[in-house]
C-alpha cells in the first residue's frame, strides 16, 4: 500500500502519480491511496484521474500532515463501522507493508523491489535515499543537495554498517505491516518522522537504510520558502532536544541500548552548520588575541581549532564523494558561509518571536 498525504498539491500530484505507474514491480501487487487533507483544489480529482483511491479528510483543528497519515492508517487497520468513506477502503486493507511517499515525490523504479528485498530480508522497517529533485535550480538547492548527501546517506551508511539505526525522513519510507498494527503512527507533532522513529527504536525496531533506492522531492529555492521550511524543523528539532534527548540518553544507558544511545546523541549533535560555525568564531578569537596581545597559549589553540576546521573539511569532502555530488553542485559550499549567516538569523527570530509553532506546506512550484 502506497500512501500519499496532500494538501492542496494540484500542481504536481499528477506527476507524482504517472511516476509510480513507471515501478518495475507488478501492477496488480500494490495500491495507491491519496489523503486529500483540508483540500480547496483539485487534488483529489487529479488523484482518481490518476488510477489512486481517495480518502478526503476535513479536520480544521487536527492539521498537518502527521494527522493525516494517522487517519489513513486507522481507516485501513480498524473495522470500517458506518462511516461510507471507510467501508470503501475495506477493500484496500489486505496490505503486507505500507510506504509513504510526499505528493511532490519522483521515485527511482525499484523503488517497490528494493523494499520487497528488504522485507524478505528481515527488515521490519526501512528509509529510501532521499535526495533533491530540483537540485540545479538555486543555490540553495544545490547546498542543500550537499547537506541532505551526508544527512541522508553518508551518516545513515555508517550507521548501517555498525547495525544501528537510520532516521525516518518522512518520505521514501516502507513498513511492514506488523510495525504500524503495534506501534500506531501519531499526528501530535510537526516531527513525527523523527518521533516516530524513536517509538520504533523504544519497541524493538531498527530502521534500514535501503540506499538501493531513490525518492526525489522540491526543496527551497528562495528565502521566504527556506525561512518557512527551517523554523518548522529547527523548531520541532529544538523541542526533542529539551523534552526528550535527556530520557532518551537516559533509557539507552539503563537498557543498555546502543540503538537508543546513538538516536539520543542524533538529536543532541548540532547540525554540521553550528558544528563548522564554533570552530569558525574559536579561531577567530584565538588567533585575534595571540596577533594581539602575544599570548602564546591563544596561539596554540588557533592552531588547534585550525586542525578542527581541517577534519571537518576532509569529512565534507569525502562524504561528497562517496555520495558521488556532482562537482558543480558541490561548489555551492563556497555559499556556506552565506548561509550559516542566514541560519542564525532565522535563529534569532524564532528566539524573539517563538517558532513555526505548526505545520505549513512548503510552496510547490512547475518544474
Amino acid at each position: 500500500m502506497l500512501l500519499i498525504p496532500a494538501h492542496n498539491e494540484e500542481l504536481l500530484l499528477g506527476a507524482a502519480l504517472d511516476a509510480l505507474h513507471g515501478l518495475d514491480y507488478p501492477r496488480d501487487a500494490y495500491r495507491v491511496l491519496v489523503i486529500a487533507d483540508n483540500c480547496t483544489d483539485r487534488t483529489a480529482e487529479i488523484a482518481r484521474a490518476h488510477g489512486a483511491a481517495v480518502l478526503e479528510r476535513f479536520d480544521t483543528v487536527r492539521i498537518g500532515k502527521g494527522y493525516a497519515l494517522e487517519t489513513a492508517l486507522q481507516a485501513l487497520l480498524c473495522e470500517p463501522g458506518d462511516d461510507p468513506q471507510a467501508r470503501r477502503l475495506r477493500a484496500l486493507s489486505d496490505f503486507d507493508a505500507v510506504v509513504i511517499l510526499d505528493a511532490d515525490t519522483v521515485v527511482s523504479p525499484n523503488l517497490l523491489t528494493v523494499f520487497a528485498a528488504g522485507l524478505a530480508a528481515g527488515h521490519k522497517a526501512m528509509q529510501a535515499r532521499y535526495d533533491v529533485l530540483n537540485a540545479g535550480e538555486s543555490w540553495r538547492s544545490r547546498l542543500m543537495t550537499c547537506a541532505l548527501a551526508l544527512a541522508h546517506l553518508v551518516k545513515p551508511l555508517g550507521r548501517e554498517r555498525l547495525g544501528l539505526s537510520d532516521g525516518l525522513k518522512g518520505n521514501g519510507m516502507a513498513f511492514a505491516r506488523e510495525v504500524v498494527e503495534r506501534v500506531p503512527w501519531s499526528g501530535e507533532s510537526i516531527t513525527e518522522d523523527i518521533e516516530y522513529t524513536l517509538r520504533l527504536c523504544r519497541a524493538g525496531y531498527r530502521v534500514a537504510l535501503t540506499p538501493g533506492a531513490t525518492v526525489w522531492a522540491q526543496m527551497p529555492t528562495t528565502g521566504a520558502q527556506a525561512v518557512s521550511q527551517r523554523k518548522r524543523w529547527e523548531g520541532g528539532r529544538y523541542r526533542l532536544l529539551v523534552t526528550v534527548a535527556p530520557h532518551l540518553l537516559r533509557e539507552g544507558l539503563q537498557r543498555r541500548s546502543r540503538i537508543l544511545l546513538d538516536r539520543a546523541l542524533e538529536l543532541i549533535i548540532p547540525p554540521f552548520a553550528e558544528m563548522f560555525a564554533v570552530p569558525v568564531a574559536l579561531f577567530c578569537v584565538c588567533a585575534l588575541a595571540a596577533a594581539l596581545f602575544g599570548w602564546r597559549s591563544a596561539g596554540w589553540l588557533a592552531w588547534g581549532w585550525a586542525a578542527v576546521l581541517g577534519l571537518q573539511a576532509g569529512y565534507l569532502a569525502g562524504g561528497l564523494w562517496v555520495a558521488r555530488v556532482p562537482a558543480r553542485v558541490a561548489a555551492a559550499i563556497l555559499r556556506a558561509p552565506l548561509y550559516i549567516l542566514w541560519k542564525f538569523g532565522v535563529y534569532a527570530v524564532m528566539a524573539v518571536r517563538g517558532s513555526a509553532g505548526g505545520w505549513k506546506r512548503t510552496e510547490r512550484r512547475k518544474l
